[in-house]
């Protein structure tokens, strides 16, 4: 069995298959890169050596791959490149210039919810699109819910752009309405955790 799998046909194919996985999914540059790759196997598949010397060649190829993979993983770890630390940064300072404010409960428009308003405010110079927001529900200072949801008020959030959101929780199914004082909170903190910026042209 271990010959049948050490065969360059077998090593081969297992390499190709592997190589259309990665294409499907890479970017040009890199699929360029798995091209040669590629053509470097066939080379070596259609050279007149033995199946033994094939397979030598081969398995020296794929390790010398394998090595390279390797090492490039090792540095997209160690080393975030300044475009990635860029970004990062940029988005930090953008979240923190929104601006949750305004925040109020409601009379809720159905039966088992509370509801409650307040005002999102885009104090950066970034336009901002698919906003989405944590809320976290406390009651007597003890968390007792929470939700992450998109806001999908608004396409995109312009520079100093505010704008009014209305947002309701339901409390579990079967509560009973004398007992809805039990579920509602007291206090909700919303926070902002993720959020794409816009290219405007």
């Amino acid at each position: 069995m271990w010959k049948q799998l050490n065969s360059p046909i077998v090593i081969t194919a297992m390499a190709i298959a592997a190589i259309f996985v990665l294409k499907a999914t890479s970017k040009p540059r890199l699929a360029q890169e798995i091209r040669g790759v590629y053509q470097e196997l066939n080379d070596i598949v259609q050279d007149g050596a033995s199946d033994a010397q094939k397979s030598q060649a081969i398995q020296k190829f794929a390790q010398e791959i394998g090595k390279q993979i390797r090492e490039g993983f090792s540095s997209g770890f160690t080393k975030p490149d300044s475009q990635r630390e860029d970004t990062d940064k940029t988005f930090l300072e953008t979240k923190a210039k929104i601006e949750i404010k305004g925040f109020k409960y409601v009379q809720p428009k159905w039966k088992g919810r509370e509801e409650f308003l307040f005002i999102i405010r885009n104090n950066s110079d970034q336009h901002l699109s698919q906003l989405k927001l944590n809320f976290e529900y406390y009651k007597n200072g003890e968390l007792i819910d929470c939700a992450n949801q998109w806001i999908s008020e608004f396409k995109f959030l312009e520079p100093n752009q505010e704008i009014a959101v209305s947002k309701d929780r339901s409390f579990p199914n079967g509560t009973a309405k004398e007992e809805y004082d039990l579920h509602k909170s007291d206090q909700v903190k919303i926070k902002v955790t993720s959020f794409n910026f816009k290219e405007i042209k």
